[in-house]
Order: structure tokens, then sequence, then C-alpha cells
């Protein structure tokens, strides 16, 4: 089988680095095209997987962003008829499925934000599958297929993913020291126009009210005033999520990383009115993750649910505990997803 994916956040990278593994240890032949964002790149570098760059930005603005969606889905087609693929696999991309259609071959995604308009637009138009989690908000039609998993556990699962105390060096920290991971966004991804976060001021006064509790590690996509630099990490895209797992507590408006500390039982406080169906799950289910949606009075309300987790002497075990809950209901993906394929393609 041969099997074409396009990586274009490094989020992608993380959620499929498994999958790929496991399609050429089987024997199948995988072409990774990757275009530029955030240094997705380096994520595969780090995993060790080869791709071929094909575009160097995904845009900023609705034009500039209309421009390279033409551009990107042409360098996709061409490399597609080179590579001849049996299938095409990734994250919804008006790119792929609209090449999968040009080619004649399935496009198989999966999808947890209901926010990517214009990839699920394409998606339910030229896709063969879209796989969302059990509580994904839309309909989309005959082609949605609900598993049961996040994204995150992808890549997260205990039978993939082992965190090691010795990441902590790279921050300067031990597994004895208290510390509260932070996020910060660029909002700036297409599904984020018309949304903006917080201010530099705002997210200044909630690092200073969690140094109280730990030290602050701060993980920002958009530049910050001078002040914020003794926060700032700089590591391994491959060493945040073991580093990540021995934290406190996360507080952030980074969606996808407030799910990851969840599927390692670790709370999060969302700072932002842009959910999901999983942030549904999460919060509502399993008790993980608390959103903060009230613009007006963020800071006020999210130092308070701050103080309410950080002076629980026992949140870490709780947070243990509704993990093994969630791990429990959900099925591990990697293995699925790989024998799925085979019996879609292969049939």
């Amino acid at each position: 089988m041969r099997v074409l994916i396009s990586i274009s956040h490094p989020a992608w990278a993380h959620q499929f680095h498994n999958i790929i593994k496991l399609l050429e240890q089987k024997g199948h032949s995988v072409k990774v095209l990757v275009i530029k964002k955030d240094r997705d790149w380096e994520v595969l570098d780090e995993y060790g997987i080869k791709y071929k760059i094909i575009g160097n930005s995904t845009g900023k603005g609705r034009f500039q962003k209309a421009v390279v969606l033409v551009y990107s889905t042409v360098r996709h087609l061409i490399e597609a008829i080179k590579f001849k693929p049996d299938v095409l696999i990734g994250r919804p991309s008006p790119m792929m499925a609209t090449t999968s259609f040009l080619i004649g071959k399935k496009n198989i995604v999966y999808c947890d934000t209901e926010r990517s308009k214009e990839a699920l637009f394409f998606s339910k138009l030229f896709s063969y599958k879209i796989l969302t989690p059990m509580y994904y908000r839309l309909d989309l039609g005959k082609k949605q297929m609900r598993v049961n998993t996040f994204k995150e556990l992808f890549y997260l699962h205990p039978k993939y993913f082992k965190p090691n105390s010795k990441d902590l060096k790279l921050v300067g920290l031990t597994s004895k020291d208290k510390f509260t991971f932070v996020r910060f966004v660029a909002w700036n991804a297409s599904h984020d126009l018309g949304h903006q976060g917080m201010s530099d001021e705002e997210k200044m006064r909630i690092v200073k009210h969690l140094e109280k509790y730990g030290k602050v590690l701060v993980s920002s996509e958009a530049l910050l005033p001078h002040e914020f630099d003794k926060y700032i990490i700089h590591v391994p895209h491959t060493k945040i999520h073991s580093i990540m797992s021995f934290a406190q507590l996360f507080v952030g408006d980074g969606l996808t990383m407030a799910f990851e500390c969840n599927v390692m039982g670790i709370h999060s406080i969302f700072t932002s009115e842009m959910t999901s169906g999983a942030s549904d799950e999460l919060k509502d289910i399993y008790h993980l993750l608390y959103v903060v949606d009230d613009r007006e009075h963020m800071v006020e309300k999210t130092i308070k649910k701050i103080d309410e987790l950080l002076n629980d002497k026992d949140l870490k075990k709780k947070g243990q505990e509704k993990l093994k809950r969630l791990l429990d209901d959900k099925i591990e993906m990697n293995e699925w997803f790989v024998d799925y394929l085979e019996k879609e393609v292969c049939k």
C-alpha cells in the first residue's frame, strides 16, 4: 500500500508519526509532504521521519491564504501523480481532498476541530471518510465516523509515550519541583480569524499569580515583551510533552496543549471561548478541563480557578484517577487506524 500524508502544523506531525512508522514497519510505502508552519518540519526531524517540503507558508489573512491554497493544491497534485498513492491520509485539507478527487483515490482524515470550515467543506465534498471524536458537535453526514478517542492519544497513549523526568533538566527543574505550564497561541490560523487572546498585561497578571505556587513555564506562538523572557522555554519538540507531564496545572488558550495535559492526567484551565466537542467531553465527562470564556472578566475568573485547583493537595492524585477512567474508555488509535486503512484500501 502506498500512502500519501500532508503535514502543515506541528500537532499533525505529533499525531501521525506513530502511524507513519507503523505503516513502514508493515512494509507499506509512505510519502510525507510538508507545508512549513511553526517549524513543523523540525518535529518530523526529531522523530526521524523523511519528508518533502512543498510550501513555505500557510499564509496570513484571507487573500494570502486563498493564493497559497491554489498553489499548494497544485503542488500536492504534482507529488501525488508522481508517487501514485493508494490512499491519502491526515487532517482535513482542501489540497489533499481535491487531489484525492482528481486522481481518483480515497482520502481518509481525522478531524476534531469544528472551526476548520474551509477544510471541512472540501473534505465533505471529496474525502472518503472523516473520523471525529464521539462528542464532535457537527453532523458531517454519511462520510463521518465517530471514533472513541482524542487526537492527543495518537501520540500520548501510554503504549507509545513514556515521560522521562530527566527531561526536566532542560528547563532547570527536577521531578520534586512544582510548576505550572502556560501556553499562549498566536491567533493567526484560518479558523482563528475574528478572534483574539488576552492582552500582554493580562497574560502577565496570570503568570505573576501562578508564581505564588511554584515555577511558571511559558510556551508562546506569538512574540511577547521582554518581561516574559525568564518564563519562556525553548526545548526540543519531542521533549515538550515529557516536561508537561510533570506539571501541576496547565493554563492558557492553546486548546491542543490543554488536551495534551488532560490525557496525561493534568487538569487544564482553558482561557478562551474557542472550544470544541472534544473539550465538552473532557470538561463534562472526565472533569479534567475547565473553561473560562468570559472575555470581560477573564483574568479574575482564571485566577479564582487557579486558586481553587492549586490549593487542593490531592489535585495530582485526582488527575491520575480521572486519567485511568479516560484510558479505560478509549481505544488505542494507531493500530486501529492502520488496520482500518488496510481493510478499506486492500479489500
